[in-house]
């Protein structure tokens, strides 16, 4: 059987708060924005009852069905700089003007996470090198084979290898 993650009550009202967003009026009138429906067959070759629907994405342009959309906000709902500051922000992030959406297809939206992802796992990993004072678990963590599986600035991979070699950790 699978191990279950700790209860995490932050998560659970962040998700709670995410699913009433995403029922919103707003939500809606992004997505229908850019909505069209298309003529579906049966197997058979006759007409569908129901035309299939289509959205078009805001990022590339292409049509993808309802199933690989979604409404993304084009600022963070967490800030990159700032990370999570509190509910409050939270909140007035996520329930926003129609202006700071956009209606995504599911690989434009993946890589778009991505590159915040890292953009927020950098600036972290670099404010803990720079205060590294007496603590090494940062370099630990930065191992040779994370350094290249993360698109990271040539400067701070040739930093991370001169710190982790004068502590005689392999580089």
């Amino acid at each position: 059987m699978k191990k279950r993650p700790p209860y995490n009550q932050n998560s659970m009202i962040r998700g709670a708060i995410r699913r009433t967003f995403s029922r919103s009026p707003v939500v809606r009138e992004v997505l229908m924005a850019g909505r069209r429906e298309v003529p579906k067959y049966n197997k058979d070759g006759s007409l569908a009852k129901k035309p299939a629907v289509q959205y078009q994405c805001e990022v590339c342009s292409t049509w993808v069905s309802s199933t690989k959309v979604s409404v993304d906000h084009i600022d963070p709902v967490i800030s990159v700089d700032d990370g999570f500051v509190d509910w409050n922000q939270f909140v007035d992030r996520l329930f926003c003007d129609k202006t700071n959406l956009q209606r995504i297809c599911d690989d434009c939206h993946d890589k778009k996470t991505a590159s915040e992802r890292f953009e927020r796992m950098y600036k972290k990993e670099l404010s803990e090198l720079n205060d590294i004072g007496s603590s090494t678990s940062i370099l630990k963590k930065l191992t040779p084979k994370r350094l290249l599986k993360y698109p990271y600035p040539k400067d701070f991979i040739d930093r991370v290898r001169q710190m982790r070699k004068r502590i005689g950790l392999k580089v």
